[in-house]
Order: structure tokens, then sequence, then C-alpha cells
């Protein structure tokens, strides 16, 4: 008994040890103390198969269908339009937030000119679809009208929704690319859904495509734009000469078009109504081959009422040598407003010109005094002066003389570093380098003064004298 009642008080200061090092209350079963030691535990035993199916069951059941005996995509065609249905077979209503990825069997794409993407209700709320493009490829979310891309439906229970989805494909995807496949998603991860789907597409035929770069900009007077316009052939190979017409769509401004020579001049291309007919490409274009002009893009005036428009410009949609597809045109801002400055008038000349009344007719106070003794100078102010005319000021200024009536003394001039004076006078008192006047004593400069100052300096020599002479006394 005394062995279990130490094994239990051991266990306890364990649990208190563990309890104080980590700060947390520790919860263990009661007879994880009892003096009798717990039964041994059962091996695990599995569940029945039906229990674990029903734990992992998804509320929803999504497919995806195509339409039997449907034809392979065309590039520019209509495209293929699937069935998507979701049934919800539980007891409540569920959210589904449905969406298909949509990826080339070949060569990838660097953006989603090459595909269009649509959704409509057939049983179920008002839909359309959006359409995303990022580094995993082309993603169409298929949501409430209206909505946005995070917007999802709430089915209710035991219902069953269903949606029309068109895939189509354009010029712009490349050549190479025989099929694309399709992969039912569902970002709640509630459903269970059908396999992929691989549409077949037809090998290209006379698909001639636009791409501008930089695929933006603004013309403005004596400002053109410069791009790369490239045509491509993803069909088969053109043998003929191509003559592409390049289109701006307004005729409330006046543009002029060039091409780079290959000698690396400049040539106006030929056109009216912002329509030109570009130089053609004499040897046609073998599939998957390229033809690019380096065009300017000119403002040569505004013939309507608006300054500032905006429009896309492109090829047109069909050539001499087939169809264009034109899905990716140049945004283009053109600014037709020409800023003059106002002229300004001339002055007219005159006989005389009168003197600026804000010049200080006074002479500089850093001047020396002209003026005879004990004549009062003009009051200072405490405003700084105007700007000295070349009139009023002489081009080297003499060192200030002291007179009898005016003393002269060194000051520093703090806002531009040069040297100045500072002037008493007898009616003024003590003036600034820059005009400021000092507290005045209200004394004049009279011989009585003089005559008292020099009494006292030679009662002071006098007694300094006779103090120094009784300590030579002193110490003899």
């Amino acid at each position: 008994m005394l062995s279990r009642s130490l094994t239990r008080r051991s266990r306890l200061l364990a649990a208190a040890t563990l309890i104080a090092a980590t700060g947390t209350t520790v919860l263990v079963p009661a007879t994880a103390f009892a003096d009798t030691p717990p039964a041994a535990v059962a091996p695990a035993v599995d569940a029945p198969a039906e229990k674990a199916t029903a734990s992992t069951a998804k509320p929803l059941a999504a497919t995806l269908e195509t339409t039997p005996g449907q034809p392979p995509m065309t590039r520019g065609g209509s495209g293929t339009t699937m069935k998507l249905t979701v049934t919800n077979s539980s007891a409540e209503e569920q959210q589904y937030h449905p969406a298909v990825s949509v990826a080339p069997v070949g060569s990838a794409t660097n953006s989603w000119s090459w595909i269009e993407f649509s959704a409509k209700e057939i049983s179920g709320p008002a839909t359309y679809g959006l359409r995303t493009f990022g580094a995993n490829g082309f993603t169409g979310y298929v949501v409430p009208k209206n909505g946005m891309a995070s917007r999802t439906f709430t089915v209710p229970a035991g219902t069953t929704y269903s949606w029309e989805v068109t895939v189509q494909v354009r010029a712009a995807l490349p050549a190479d690319n025989t099929a694309v496949k399709v992969t039912l998603l569902n970002d709640r991860d509630n459903s269970t859904n059908s396999a992929p789907v691989t549409l077949p597409v037809a090998a290209p035929t006379g698909a001639l495509l636009q791409q501008f770069s930089p695929s933006s900009g603004t013309v403005e007077f004596d400002k053109p734009w410069e791009t790369d316009l490239g045509l491509f052939n993803n069909g088969a190979a053109i043998t003929s000469p191509i003559t592409p017409t390049l289109r701006y769509p307004t005729n409330d401004v006046v543009l002029k078009l060039d091409v780079q020579q290959p000698d690396g001049s400049w040539a106006a291309v030929p056109g009216s109504n912002n329509v030109w007919q570009l130089p053609p490409v004499a040897g046609g274009l073998a599939k998957g081959a390229s033809h690019h002009y380096k065009a300017r893009l000119s403002l040569d005036g505004s013939t309507g009422s608006a300054t500032n428009s905006t429009e896309w410009l492109g090829l047109l949609p069909d050539t001499d040598q087939g169809p264009v597809d034109v899905a990716e045109g140049a945004l283009v801002s053109v600014h037709a407003y020409r800023a003059t400055p106002t002229p300004q008038p001339e002055p007219t000349p005159t006989a005389t010109t009168p003197a600026p009344t804000t010049t200080p007719t006074a002479a500089p106070t850093d001047a020396p005094s002209t003026a005879p003794v004990g004549t009062p100078t003009t009051t200072p102010t405490t405003a700084r002066p105007a700007a000295t005319t070349p009139a009023a000021a002489p081009v080297t200024s003499p060192t200030p003389t002291a007179t009898a009536d005016t003393k002269v003394v060194a000051a520093a001039y703090t806002s531009g570093n040069r040297a100045a004076t500072t002037t008493t006078t007898a009616a003024t008192g003590t003036t600034g380098a820059t005009g400021t006047t000092l507290a005045s004593t209200g004394a004049g400069d009279s011989g009585a003064m003089f005559g008292t100052a020099g009494a006292l300096v030679l009662l002071g020599a006098g007694a300094v004298f006779y103090a120094k002479r009784r300590r030579t006394q002193a110490q003899d």
C-alpha cells in the first residue's frame, strides 16, 4: 500500500512540474492517477464501409456533357455548347460556385484573346459567364447575373439546376493546337465533378491575326505614336500578295500614317478618312509566318467639335487573301487640343519714364554722411529698403569715414554674409546695416559732454598713479 501511495505522489508531482514548466493546464483522465492500473486497450476495429462512405460523400453532384455527334470547333466559328448540371441530394440548401478551365492541347498562349466564353441558365437563377486568365490558363466562371466572380449559387435541398456553357476559339489559338481540354471546377469543393472533356479543334485555314506592340498610346500635336503591327498567319500557307487595310474609326480628327522603310526612313501611306491601305506583303505568308510594319501615327488637325477621342485602331476584318481576326486591336487616344500661349501686348515706348515710386530718394544708410554737422538726417524705417537701382548705388562703396557727429562700427550681414556698417548719428541714434534703428539716448554731442569725460579720465589716471606710489613707499 505504501509503494502505491509513493507512486501516486510521484505522478502528482510530475504533473505539477509539467504545469509549472509549461504554464498551461494539462487535462488527463481521472484513471491516470488511480491506484489500480487501467485495463489493456483493445485494438482498433475498422468502421463499417457504409459509415465511411456516408462521412465522405459530398452533397452536390455536377456533370459537364457535350452534345453527341458535335463537329470539331473551328477558329472564329460558333464554338461548342455543353450542358452543366448540378443536383443537391442533401436535406439542406448548398452553396455552389461552378467554373470551367480550358487549356489548349499544344502550344501555350500568352493572352486570352484566343477564346470566348459565355453561360446561360436552363433551369435556375439568371446566369452569365465571366472569364479570367492567369498563370494556370483560362478559367470561365458561371455566376449569377450581374454578380462578381466570387458570387455563388444557392441550390435548395433536392433541387437540380442546369446551364448552357459555350466555348469558342479564335485565330489567336496557335496553329499546332488540335484540341482543348475542358475541366469542371467548384471552388466550394462540395460536389463530385465529372471527368474532363476534350474538344477537338479543326486545322486552321486562312487564319490571319493582327497584333500591336505597344497595344495602346496617345497621339497629340507634335507628339506622334509609334507601334509595331504584326500580321500573323495561323492557317494554311498563302502564296499570293496580301494587302491589309488599317483604320481608325472616327472622322473628328485628321491623322497621318507613316511606315518605316528598310533603310530606316519614313514614308507616308496614302489614305483618307483615317483609312490607309498598307504596303502589300509581296510574297504572301507561310503557315506560322508573320510580317511586321513599323507604323507612326501623327495628328494633322481636328474637323469636329470634339477635341479628344479614344478608339480601337486595327485592320479591317477581311483582306484580299482571307479573313483577319481583329480581336487584338490597339486602343489609341487622340488629343486634338493645341495649347497656344496668349499673346502679350508690347509696351508702348515713351519719351521719359518716371522713376518708380518705391525707389528711395534718400542716400543709402551705409554711405558716408555729407550733411553738415548738426543737420538731422532722414528718419530711418524698420522696413527692408527697396532694391538699389544702378542710378542710386555707386559701383564701388567708399569706406565710411568717421566725422565729428558720425561713428562707424563694422557689423556682419547675416542673410547674405556681406560686411556692413552700423552708423550712429546725432538725430537718429544707431542704425543697423539693413535699416534697423537702435534706441536713442536723447543726449546730444555737446562740448560740455566731451570736457566732463576728459576730466573723469584725468581723475582716474591720477588715482591709479597715487595708489602705485603708496605701494612703492610701503615696500621701502
